[in-house]
């Protein structure tokens, strides 16, 4: 399912979609190394904590045009 995500580099693009979603963002703080968003069996959204510390945000794009 990870293969249908796009990785984007920006927080603040990562809550701006989650936001089209209607979907509370995060706190980053308490992401430990995984946090995802899914509705009804689909993922469409994933923060993943890489081992040196740094967030790495996912979202399946689709979401948005069927929104």
């Amino acid at each position: 399912m990870t293969k249908m995500l796009t990785e984007i580099g920006s927080h603040s693009l990562f809550h701006e979609y989650l936001n089209v979603l209607g979907v509370a963002n995060p706190a980053l703080a308490k992401v430990e190394q995984l946090w995802e968003h899914r509705r009804q069996e689909r993922l469409l959204a994933k923060i993943q904590i890489d081992n040196q510390g740094k967030a790495r945000y996912f979202i399946d794009a689709r979401a948005i045009s069927i929104n």
